[in-house]
């Protein structure tokens, strides 16, 4: 919680073998129900501010346009772009399962963000409540970077209290695989970096942590 009585978390999750990071979150700059314009805008830089802390390499949001205007927040893609976090758009419906469209762009980006993560990378993803579609796609891309689906599954719902609630998200995860990995893109253990122990998952909340022990 901020002074200003909202707040704003990202829910960590460890990716295991890869040992990049995807951070799980409601949209930046919606923690205030009806925020004034200048606060709004005060609200949105600050959120950024704190993926880019974090050290995000991608963001990836599965709003659409319309939910971006709506929440007031249409200049988060140039934001985080200015703060060297790439932005990628997939837009997924509040439906419990994701539709074709979704899937047929979803497939072109994943082995991108798998690449990410396996050079030890950190990926943010965020829906409107930050639970429903970003739980369900962070599991995904878990699972497409090398984790089990129900190691997934067990990640996800203890970084994202509320995520991956219904059986059909469940078994949706569970019938996602590995895409592999680039031979050009080495972890970090293959690199010969330093390694510290695999967080599994952290809440970071600004400066705030909340750590999940568990591999």
């Amino acid at each position: 919680m901020n002074g200003d009585g909202s707040s704003f978390a990202l829910a960590i999750v460890g990716t295991g073998r890869a040992r990049g990071q995807i951070a799980i979150s409601c949209c930046p700059g919606r923690a205030c129900a009806t925020p004034l314009p200048s606060f709004a805008t005060r609200l949105l830089e600050r959120d950024v501010a704190t993926i880019a802390r974090w050290g995000a390499e991608a963001a990836v949001s599965l709003l659409d346009e319309l939910e971006l205007a709506r929440l007031r927040v249409k200049a988060l893609p140039a934001l985080l772009t200015a703060s060297n976090v790439a932005w990628y758009q997939v837009p997924l419906n509040p439906n419990p399962l994701p539709d074709p469209a979704f899937e047929h762009t979803w497939r072109a980006l994943a082995p991108q963000l798998v690449r990410i993560l396996w050079r030890g990378g950190r990926i943010a993803v965020h829906c409107r409540d930050g639970k429903s579609r970003a739980g369900v796609v962070a599991a995904r891309l878990l699972v497409e970077a090398g984790c089990t689906p129900q190691d997934a599954i067990n990640r996800v719902r203890a970084a994202r209290q509320g995520a991956l609630d219904s059986p059909e998200q469940e078994a949706y995860v569970r019938a996602q695989s590995f895409v592999g990995r680039s031979e050009e893109e080495p972890s970090l253990l293959e690199r010969g970096d330093p390694i510290e122990a695999d967080l599994d998952s952290i809440t970071f909340e600004h400066i705030a942590h909340r750590i999940y022990a568990g591999n």
